[in-house]
């Protein structure tokens, strides 16, 4: 059996440097809103071939361009439905009608699921091909599936987007964390938390027999 080469002070700087052009790089490719699926999906696809040692950045162009107008039309749906309930949980917060607990909690609760659906959606495309129904009720499939796996992953993602509205000041503090690290250290977590669920659903609902699978342009959801 082969031994995995250990990482080495220059190896773990390489790590460092290529997570940091990642990271660099979803945000740029992020900057017109509506290429934030895309970009999402391509920093997924980028930190799975970065973990198995494989060129990063030509997976993270691949699959940009592979997956864009899919996850591009994918992210139009999800977008309204998320800023409605965001919205509507904000609007109960702040006015606090008569007997507004219960109809804070309910808000959200929806509004919690539905960044959990979207976020899954992106990390399950980075991993399957499939059409946009699919992936919508994949997405959320792998959601219900893990919860708490799915959560975890969609607090990592979206954390900064809550510091923002409502730490503007602390946002601002860890600004290089944000800006070279963190997006690409989430997603290498989300695909590492997310490996074993992929791997048994290729092998229970989508009939593959993997030990892993390829990005979008390899794989299809076709069950």
């Amino acid at each position: 059996m082969e031994k995995k080469r250990k990482l080495g002070l220059f190896g773990f700087l390489d790590l460092l440097a290529n997570c940091a052009g990642l990271n660099l790089l979803f945000l740029l490719c992020s900057l017109p809103l509506i290429t934030f699926g895309a970009s999402l999906t391509s920093l997924y696809a980028g930190m799975r071939a970065l973990a198995k040692r494989e060129p990063c950045f030509i997976a993270f162009f691949k699959t940009f361009r592979k997956s864009f107008l899919r996850a591009t039309v994918l992210w139009l749906i999800l977008l309204p439905v998320n800023a409605a309930t965001i919205f509507g949980t904000y609007s109960i917060w702040y006015y606090q009608p008569e007997g507004y607990l219960p109809k804070l909690i309910l808000s959200l609760l929806f509004c919690v699921v539905f960044l959990a659906i979207t976020t899954m959606v992106f990390l399950f495309y980075s991993r399957f091909e499939g059409t946009v129904v699919q992936l919508l009720r994949f997405g959320g499939t792998m959601f219900l599936s893990h919860p708490i796996r799915g959560l975890v992953i969609t607090l990592g993602l979206w954390l900064p987007a809550l510091i923002l509205v409502f730490f503007p000041m602390t946002f601002l503090f860890f600004g290089m964390v944000w800006l070279f690290l963190y997006f690409a250290g989430i997603a290498f977590v989300s695909v590492w938390l997310i490996n074993f669920p992929f791997i048994r659903f290729a092998r229970d609902v989508l009939g593959m027999d993997v030990s892993s699978v390829s990005p979008p342009d390899e794989e299809k959801a076709n069950p």
